[in-house]
């Protein structure tokens, strides 16, 4: 059997992971890999209803994630606390992302995809962006010298995955036909998320003062989007279910991908996406 990987999860909202690898997540926890999932910001702005505070926001969104997490099997769920709605700032985020990736060793981390066209959201941006700068700069014993004591040494993970909708084309498909359920039993734990969503699924539904009864339509709702999406990718990819992602090698300060890029320059074809 494969050692096990070390995996870390980097996201800027309670409900991301969750949304858009959750499938993969769980597929990995029940190979034996070891996740540990970080979500860096409180996520304290994640409701339409005027009633609530940030602060009881942060704390319901927290526990939110906490369950799905528990659902999925992660090992480990570490919130940093930054503020939601585009208030982070940078240097601060990746001299802790690097730290975390020179203690945890990851071999693997996983984030979003910060060169996605059309991206609203600064969180998104900045998160995938200062998470895959820490991947690419932790190796450099120079950078944070103060964060190498005892274990903590320069790391580089092997691989960088990019998450949820891509800014082009995915280069690998993970088939998740065997945890679609767990996906869904995990997305369904943020229920402000689905108040949010709700134009999306029940447009009838007001997202500012959303009832019990609705909030089970809603459910239903996103059960079934869920499950489409996941159908949707999965036919791309010759699967029943699957999720998509943009995978990057790793190299001290840079990707491992030169000769991809020169043929992509080229117009070459590159090679097909792989399927896992």
């Amino acid at each position: 059997m494969p050692e096990p990987l070390r995996i870390l999860v980097v996201f800027p909202h309670p409900d991301d992971s969750a949304f858009f690898a959750a499938g993969t997540l769980a597929r990995w926890v029940a190979e034996g890999h070891h996740v540990t999932s970080v979500c860096v910001t409180s996520g304290n702005l994640g409701t339409m209803r005027p009633d609530q505070t940030p602060e009881h926001v942060a704390a319901i969104r927290e526990k939110e994630l906490r369950a799905a997490n528990a659902v999925l099997g992660v090992q480990e769920t570490l919130t940093l606390g930054y503020p939601d709605g585009g208030f982070i700032e940078a240097a601060a985020l990746r001299e802790e992302l690097v730290g975390m990736v020179r203690r945890y060793r990851p071999n693997r981390l996983l984030t979003l995809d910060p060169w996605l066209r059309y991206e609203v959201h600064p969180d998104h941006d900045l998160v995938g962006r200062m998470a895959a700068e820490a991947a690419a700069f932790a190796a450099f014993p120079l950078l944070h010298p103060d964060q190498l004591m005892g274990a903590v040494v320069p790391h580089s993970p092997s691989e960088v995955w990019f998450m949820g909708t891509l800014g082009r084309r995915p280069n690998c498909y993970v088939d998740i036909s065997r945890t679609i359920d767990v996906k869904v039993a995990a997305a369904l734990k943020f229920g402000d998320t689905l108040a949010i969503l709700a134009r999306m699924f029940a447009p009838e539904i007001d997202p500012a003062d959303v009832t019990p009864d609705q909030r089970e339509t809603l459910a239903r709702h996103a059960d079934t989007w869920l499950r489409s999406m996941a159908s949707r990718i999965g036919k791309a990819a010759g699967l029943a279910e699957a999720e998509a992602f943009f995978v990057e090698r790793s190299l001290p300060g840079h990707f491992d991908n030169m000769d991809r890029a020169i043929g992509e320059m080229l117009g070459e074809a590159g090679p097909p996406p792989a399927v896992i």
